[in-house]
């Protein structure tokens, strides 16, 4: 009953019929919200702010300015519990990995935010990190709604599950491989040069990028700009790197 009036209070507020989306909140959260307006908030693009009593606009960006401190701190202390003997540069690793833009606009996708998020279509089409700013500002509200150990519960319980599961898959649109390879290089002491061995003048076609270290070619790579063919080339290099000398994933934290 409880959560029934609950749930009609926020469809109130939203302004919406009573369908899915609002549904999908309670059942997310696993709890009763104490204030609804924070949740609201949460999801509020700042392509949809409105007025505050004092005439000053608001929308999700300062509950995402929290939530990222909280699902930080969260993370941190998951990895200080769970790795008892990883030091601060492998704890450090492992927790940008988990909260990086793209791993948490995947997982708020999973989680279904995109369908809880106020914001007008032409904002929608302009940025996926609209989502991952989505889970942060929830987060965020959480944190304010019920305190920090219900946020952390809700970090533990439902966005690392995702991101292992999501993981593997992410992995791939997640790491930049270039940084990686230019990080190795430099901490080597070795020459890293990108050459462009096609430039397409016809749309379609693909551009074939080639990675030289020390002068000496170690992958080639393609895709349908220089950017990507950056990329591509960069994880053929890597991976060429791994293979004659298995040292060189574990350096670069490829081998997990």
């Amino acid at each position: 009953m409880i959560i029934r009036i609950v749930r009609d209070g926020l469809m109130r507020l939203f302004g919406r019929r009573p369908k899915e989306p609002l549904f999908l909140l309670v059942e997310l959260l696993g709890f009763e919200p104490r204030d609804p307006e924070l949740y609201d908030l949460a999801f509020r693009h700042s392509s949809m702010s409105k007025l505050d009593a004092e005439g000053f606009k608001v929308n999700n960006e300062r509950l995402e300015f929290l939530g990222d401190s909280v699902l930080a701190t969260a993370m941190s202390h998951y990895l200080y519990r769970q790795h008892p003997h990883w030091d601060e540069g492998e704890m450090s690793k492992r927790r940008g990995a988990i909260v990086k833009r793209a791993v948490n606009n995947a997982v708020a996708q999973q989680m279904g935010l995109d369908r809880l998020l106020q914001i007008r279509r032409e904002a929608r089409q302009g940025s996926a990190d609209i989502y991952g700013n989505a889970l942060e500002a929830l987060i965020g509200a959480i944190f304010l709604d019920h305190g920090y150990a219900r946020a952390e519960s809700f970090v533990l319980t439902k966005v690392l599950p995702l991101f292992l599961k999501l993981e593997g898959s992410l992995r791939e649109q997640t790491t930049n491989y270039k940084s990686l390879l230019l990080e190795w290089t430099q901490k080597h002491h070795l020459v890293l040069d990108f050459r462009m061995l096609q430039e397409p003048k016809r749309a379609g076609a693909l551009f074939v990028c080639a990675v030289y270290v020390d002068d000496r070619k170690v992958g080639v790579g393609s895709g349908p700009n220089k950017k990507v063919a950056h990329q591509d080339a960069a994880h053929r290099a890597l991976l060429a790197l791994c293979q004659a000398d298995d040292s060189v994933a574990t350096e670069l934290g490829l081998d997990s």
